[in-house]
């Protein structure tokens, strides 16, 4: 398992985006965000577990990185779900606010022409 440490990314909030029950083309991002029981803080941990496994060559279907957040108690683990050609479909299980209730969340990244992982859907 690979450790991450939590770091600020503004991509982050985009993660909020699949982690709510309304679709993401029916509410603005803002307004998703605002409903979130996930703080940014805890978009950051999450999208720093995210780079942690897309960062090495190796990963594959089954590795995994968790995170969390003392400071709100949401917790979480990634895990990579599929590894196809240049592109990663990551898994998100998240505990907003220590809850047992869980959030899950699949995200796709695909290598860019200039080398960087991008987020495909």
């Amino acid at each position: 398992m690979i450790k991450a440490s939590t770091f600020v990314s503004a991509f982050a909030l985009v993660s909020v985006s699949a982690m709510v029950s309304l679709p993401v083309a029916a509410s603005p991002l803002s307004r998703i965000l605002a409903k979130s029981p996930l703080t940014p803080e805890d978009f950051d941990a999450m999208r720093a577990a995210e780079v942690a496994l897309y960062s090495h060559a190796d990963v594959g279907p089954g590795s995994s990185v968790k995170w969390s957040n003392p400071d709100s108690s949401a917790h979480g683990v990634v895990k990579v779900t599929r590894k196809s050609g240049g592109c990663l479909t990551l898994s998100h299980v998240a505990y907003p606010n220590g809850s047992a209730s869980a959030r899950e969340i699949d995200r796709k990244f695909c290598r860019g022409s200039n080398g960087a992982m991008l987020l495909s859907e």
